[in-house]
């Protein structure tokens, strides 16, 4: 038995001893392995060749002369990369050579094999602070090489055969903290897009690419995302599906069609657009502070066709708040002309308040110091046939209407030619002049109308005539749209009625306590109506007052004629009014009456003496 421990014992010891030399000559072998990477190997690269190859690399990709200031710095733990500070991307001409980017510094990857033979192959690229240059010169061009760069690219690689360059690796590119500046020349506009990161994950350039980046624009953190199966056809110049999206808190967007880069960049497919509030998506557009109502909310969902001349939505789905309408949509923009739009919508409702006070709103918004935009007129030409078989602004509601929206150099118009509004036929136009500043005209008729529904949606009480007849407004301003107020309104309003009642006056009373020859307030002869076969009013609007220039209310065997002013906003009417029997040339009670509407008080006048 003790035998048998013993040469057991020798066994296991023999064993452990060689497990032990294993490990160490294994131990010993990655120091000398390490040892090859960090000292040995770095020896048998050419660091002049290494930066030349890869400024070469970054000069065929970008398509702009990359330079790097100082000797790149090599690290082989776990892998082998290769890090270049100070890189500068050039255009122009050579004698004197324009910015296009920059980087404190660009790390990649490298095929260690590749780099000893002198040809190094790059991949895996980090960019850490990069600044873009992006300008659209007066004559539309780009700063940066034509399109079609990266077909050239993928061609003239290291001087590889086209082949070989498509399947070189690129891997990903990380951007930390990255800057686009654009500049437009043509507009003469800067915008400035900052805190980029993110990635884009491309193996090799014939396999399909998946971006998604974060930044800031105007304040505001957005994220976008694009996939692409064949990149290197859409940047090269040619047709390629691809999907993008774009998400922030004032609009988010997705489409997913084909299109290409190219120097005249072509896109089809489906777009889906949404933004809370037109007025907070303007506002941020123009990087200006953000209105206090949100109100206007768009949602687009339709299939679009852009080109460098236009866009156009076909099968278009469009919701403004809670309406909704179908159509087709086109704009066109060109350098030298303002972009234009003109389409047709149809809308089931459309509710134009919350929509004009977004865009357009009457008054500055409270604690802000800027004016309303109205400028925005200026800058767009529109030509909109629109229908609906609702329309509503404020309490008034039109159906089964039909307009034309006009914006030409800065004039605007909408033309109502068609409508149903308290069961007359409504038309007329409303026009803007020098985009809103200039002030602008109001022209309706509204013909065969129940004027009792038109006197409750103007919020009008009182003694009223109210009956089917005709009511024509033609009223203008020159106060800027921005501080117009009714009492800077001026014009004209005719009204004619037929068989109807002035609600709310009681004639034989009145004319009772007029006789009595003493002052009395109005609502004390309202219990009842006076019937009418005709009234006929003719006024005229000028600052906030309304003059009656004839106002005849013809009953059966009594008229009743009215002159004087009415407050259109606040104030004290004052109006002298007659009573006259049929036959008869004297009136048989005269009245004068002052204060507020509708409860005025009525002081009755001396009768004049009958003429021979």
């Amino acid at each position: 038995m003790r035998q048998f421990f013993t040469i057991a014992s020798r066994k296991i010891g023999w064993k452990t001893i060689f497990l032990s030399r294993t490990v160490a000559w294994l131990l010993v072998g990655a120091v000398i392995l390490t040892a090859l990477f960090k000292f040995a190997l770095p020896m048998f690269i050419s660091t002049a060749s290494v930066k030349t190859n890869m400024e070469n690399v970054l000069s065929s990709w970008t398509g702009a002369r990359a330079s790097i200031v100082g000797d790149p710095q090599f690290s082989f733990w776990p892998h082998p990369v290769l890090t270049l500070r100070n890189v500068t991307f050039t255009g122009g001409d050579a004698a004197a050579p324009e910015l296009l980017a920059k980087a404190d510094a660009i790390a990649a990857g490298f095929d260690m094999l590749a780099a000893l033979r002198g040809t190094p192959v790059f991949y895996d690229f980090h960019l850490v602070n990069p600044v873009f240059k992006v300008e659209r010169r007066v004559d539309g061009t780009f700063n940066w090489r034509r399109a079609g760069w990266m077909a050239d690219a993928i061609a003239d690689a290291s001087g590889k055969t086209a082949s070989q360059a498509r399947n070189t690796p690129i891997g990903d590119i990380e951007i930390v903290n990255g800057t686009l500046e654009l500049t437009d020349r043509v507009t003469a506009s800067t915008h400035r897009v900052s805190a980029i990161t993110g990635s884009v994950q491309w193996r090799t350039p014939t396999t399909r690419m998946n971006a998604s980046l974060s930044a800031l624009i105007n304040g505001e953190k957005v994220q976008g995302t694009i996939a692409c199966d064949q990149p290197l056809l859409l940047l090269s110049g040619q047709n390629s599906t691809f999907q993008a999206s774009f998400n922030s808190t004032p609009l988010s967007f997705s489409f997913d069609g084909n299109g290409n880069a190219s120097s005249r960049p072509f896109a089809a497919g489906q777009l889906q657009l949404k933004a809370k509030s037109l007025g907070a998506l303007l506002a941020w557009i123009k990087d200006v502070p953000q209105p206090v109502s949100a109100s206007g909310s768009i949602s687009i969902d339709t299939s679009v066709t852009m080109s460098a001349q236009g866009l156009k939505m076909d099968s278009l789905s469009l919701s403004l708040d809670d309406s909704d309408a179908t159509g087709v949509l086109g704009i066109a923009w060109d350098p030298q002309r303002t972009p234009r739009i003109d389409g047709t919508l149809a809308f089931d409702r459309l509710d134009l308040t919350p929509l004009l006070a977004s865009v357009f709103p009457l008054a500055p918004e409270p604690n802000t110091q800027t004016e309303p935009e109205t400028a925005l007129l200026k800058r767009i030409s529109v030509d909109l046939r629109l229908s609906a078989q609702e329309i509503i602004y404020g309490a008034a509601a039109v159906t089964d209407a039909a307009a034309g929206i006009m914006v030409e150099n800065g004039r605007a118009s909408i033309d109502i030619g068609d409508g149903t509004f308290a069961d007359g036929a409504l038309s007329g136009r409303i026009a803007l002049a020098n985009d809103g500043a200039a002030g602008g005209q109001i022209q309706l008729a509204l013909k065969n109308a129940d004027l009792a529904p038109v006197a409750a949606s103007l919020g009008l009480a009182g003694p009223l005539p109210l009956g089917r007849g005709i009511l024509s407004l033609d009223l203008s301003t020159t106060q800027p749209l921005s501080k117009m107020t009714a009492d800077g309104m001026s014009g004209e309003l005719r009204y004619a009625a037929n068989n109807g009642s002035v609600v709310n006056f009681d004639l034989p009373e009145f004319e009772r306590l007029a006789a009595l020859g003493q002052a009395f307030n109005i609502s004390h002869a309202t219990n009842g109506s006076f019937a009418f076969t005709s009234a006929d009013i003719v006024a005229r609007l000028r600052q906030g007052v309304v003059e009656l220039a004839t106002a005849d209310i013809v009953g059966d065997g009594k008229t009743v004629s009215l002159a004087g002013t009415l407050p259109f906003t606040k104030g004290k009417l004052a109006l002298t009014g007659a009573i006259r029997a049929d036959g008869r040339e004297t009136p048989s009670v005269r009245f004068f009456a002052d204060g507020a509407w509708p409860n005025p008080v009525v002081s009755p006048l001396p009768a004049v003496p009958a003429q021979p």
